[in-house]
This record gives structure tokens, sequence and C-alpha cells, in this order.
């Protein structure tokens, strides 16, 4: 019942928070114009990742209020709902800040790491990776290993953010498919953190099909990639029967494999990796004469099919 209403009021105020959004970003001239790496043929309000976080927001709250105990039931370890929440928070000022005034890349990456370093300290930590043959304890290993999976997750989903509707469809498979491990695992905490999610973008989603009137801008990107990340995270950590660390990796492959590609293409131009190009996965597909709607669709369906092995993968001892 507390999943169900996380969800349900998600999807209420992220229909509601989205075209206020939306209105606020036309007034005030925060839009997305054409160029670069972009596809859209006319400017696009951004801002949308800050709907998504409102609605997220309220319906954490409302779930909190409902079970005060968010952070301590099921296998969940009782810092790490916390933890992941004050992630949103860092991430929501840095993507803001960078949707209004602009970030260079190295100052944007630098305080990612940051973020993700904070919430690490909080115990957003990978401290072990459960194997076939046996647990790895990772020790000083941990800050490094937790830094790169968040941060690098965090830049997949907002290179995978070129289509009206792709990075939320490709978020949306992987949430699922880490809903369902989640559930028969009884990390009950992460579920209605996962619910809100799941809801805040189907109700962003709803204005961002193509042709959008609004894109998620990188407020946006890094809100869905933290949350991934952070899920993962808690998925390998926690639970009866932690998954082992390929599972998440498996789910987010599209956008770990088209920014993987991004990294050895440019290094073979002599290109600094974070220099925007048009050479992204989605590109490709625009350029072999599919139209926007038609890449979208088949890249999240085939980050849905990643998803489901996933889920397949999770069940392998």
């Amino acid at each position: 019942m507390l999943i169900a209403l996380t969800f349900a009021i998600a999807l209420v105020v992220g229909l509601v928070a989205t075209p206020i959004v939306r209105g606020f970003a036309h007034g005030h001239g925060l839009l997305d114009v054409p160029g670069g790496r972009k596809v859209h043929r006319v400017a696009v309000p951004r801002l949308g990742g800050v709907a998504m976080a409102i609605a997220f927001g309220v319906a954490v709250a409302a779930a909190i209020l409902l079970s005060p105990n968010l952070d301590a039931v099921g296998g969940l370890r009782p810092n790490r709902a916390g933890a992941i929440l004050v992630g949103v928070a860092l991430l929501l000022v840095i993507g803001v800040v960078d949707d209004i005034r602009g970030m260079r890349a190295l100052v944007k990456l630098s305080l990612q790491i940051a973020a993700a370093l904070v919430t690490w300290w909080l115990g957003l930590s990978v401290e072990r990776l459960h194997l076939p043959w046996g647990i790895v304890e990772l020790g000083i290993l941990a800050l490094p290993v937790s830094v790169a999976w968040i941060v690098a997750v965090v830049n997949a989903v907002n290179l995978i953010d070129g289509l009206d509707g792709l990075a939320a469809g490709v978020a949306l498979t992987a949430l699922g498919a880490f809903g369902l491990l989640a559930a028969a695992d009884g990390i009950d905490p992460t579920l209605p953190l996962i619910a809100a999610t799941i809801g805040a973008a189907v109700g962003f989603l709803a204005y961002n099909l193509h042709p959008a009137t609004i894109i998620m801008g990188d407020t946006g990107s890094m809100f869905l990639g933290f949350v991934v990340a952070a899920i993962g995270i808690s998925l390998t950590q926690d639970g009866m029967h932690p998954v082992h660390p390929w599972v998440p990796m498996m789910a987010l492959a599209v956008p770990i494999i088209d920014t993987a590609w991004a990294i050895v293409r440019r290094t073979a131009r002599g290109e600094p990796f974070f220099v925007a190009d048009r050479g992204h996965v989605h590109h490709q597909l625009l350029r072999r004469g599919l139209s926007q709607r038609d890449a979208m669709l088949i890249l999240t369906a085939v980050s849905a099919g990643f998803a489901v092995v996933a889920v397949l993968l999770a069940q392998v001892e």
C-alpha cells in the first residue's frame, strides 16, 4: 500500500509540477537552444528535472510520514536511505546551477565527485563484492569504487539524454528491474525511493515524449543517474541475497556502453572525453533514417531487454 501510494503521489505531483516549471522556464528565458549534439530544432524549456525532484521529494516526504522508520527496516543499513536523499539534494543544486548559469565540464565533474564523497561518508558505499566464488571485501578500495560508480552512472545517464523521452525511458527500465529485485529480497526502504522516482519520471515523461514541450536538463539526468546508481549499490550490499555487481551494470548497459564508446571514440581522436559530439548511439540511429520517436522506442526496448537479463542474472547463485 505504501509503495503504491508513494508512486501515485509522485505521479500526480509530477503531472502538475512539470507544466508549472515549464511556464517558469519560458518566462525566464531558460531554454535549451539547438546546436552541438542536440537534435531538437526549436528552443525547448529546460529545468524539467526540477519538476521531477519536486515530485520525488513530496512523495518521499509522504512515505516518511506514513513510515517513520523508512531508513531502518528490512535489510537496508540504517544510514543508506538518508545518504541517498542527501545525494539527491546535492546533485539537484549542481544541476540547477548548471541549467541556469552553465558550468564548465571539469567544474561539474569535480562537484559530482564531491557529492559522491559526501554520500560515501554517509554510508552509500560498495564495501564488498558478492561473487559466485565468494565475497571480496574491498577495504580501502571501497571509497574509489563507490565514487567511480556513482559519477560514472550519473554521467552515463546524462550522455544518453539526447532524444525526447530517452533518458527517462532507460532509467525507468532499470528502476523496474531494481524494484523487482528489491521486493524479492526484502530491501524495504529502497522501494518507496524507487516508487517515488518512477512516479516522478512517468509524470515528467507525459510532457517529454516527442515532440517534447520540456526537457529534463542536467538537473533531471543527474537526479535519475544518481538514484539508479544508489539503488544499484544497495542491491549489491543489502538484503538476504545481495546481487552480483554485474546485475546493476547489466540493467544500465545501454548508457554504460554508450559512454564507454564515447570515451574510446574521443580519446582515439585526441579529444578530451568530456567534449560533446554527435557519435552517440541515438545519433547513429537518426543518421540511418529513424525518427526521434522510433529511435527512442528502440533504445528503450533494448534497455528493457537488458533489464530482464539483469533480473535473470540475479537468480544465478
